[in-house]
């Protein structure tokens, strides 16, 4: 096995014209590899099902040991404190908010928890540098905008009342990735613009 990656840039979806010029670009420093994410592995599951990693712990107390764990980390993420999980990483809060000056002294405005930062073990990121990539592209994935995206929609709902992800890829050319398909339309469904019926690939849209 080996991680893959898709070809990417700024800007909106390049014409045929543009796309004869990837090297040009290439040149440039235009252009840049994005990892291809295939899906998400619920490692609980992952572990317990046919495929499982060797484990000492059942689903159960695996399950039980994640939930002391998150919290433990809430505990302390509430003082203000990081967060070191041996052999895995640090994580520490991410602060977002204004500064504001008063009187001669120095005031925050809307200042609030935005994420969490994560740095990882030095060995686990050593092992995970050793990891192999395909040096084959598996996709173009040439940002566009939800316009973009819409207009080519409607084209297709002209002609038919539902749409897929491979609908969506036809009419970009395949020059879209799966995993860029899903966040667009994922978007458009958050918006209100589009409904979803079904789940994972049998998944089809239409409008409200």
């Amino acid at each position: 096995m080996s991680v893959k990656f898709s070809i990417a840039k700024r800007g909106t979806l390049p014409t045929e014209q543009q796309q004869q010029t990837i090297s040009e670009e290439t040149e440039r420093g235009r252009l840049r590899v994005v990892l291809e994410c295939p899906m998400v592995t619920d490692v609980v599951e992952f572990q317990s099902g046919s495929a499982r990693l060797p484990s000492v712990l059942p689903k159960g107390e695996l399950l039980s040991s994640i939930s002391l764990l998150r919290s433990v980390m809430l505990h302390e993420f509430e003082k203000g404190n990081a967060v070191s999980l041996p052999g895995i990483g640090t994580f520490r809060l991410s602060l977002k908010g204004d500064v504001e000056v008063k009187d001669g002294s120095y005031r925050g405005r809307d200042v609030r928890v935005d994420g969490l930062q994560f740095r990882p073990d030095n060995t686990l990121l050593a092992e995970i540098r050793q990891l192999e990539v395909d040096q084959v592209p598996y996709g173009i994935d040439f940002r566009t905008k939800e316009s973009g995206l819409e207009a080519r929609l409607e084209e297709i709902f002209k002609r038919q009342d539902f749409i897929t992800h491979k609908d969506v890829a036809v009419a970009f050319g395949q020059t879209l990735t799966r995993n860029r398909i899903t966040n667009l339309l994922g978007s458009l469904v958050q918006s209100g613009r589009l409904v979803r019926e079904g789940k994972g690939a049998q998944a089809r849209y239409r409008l409200p």
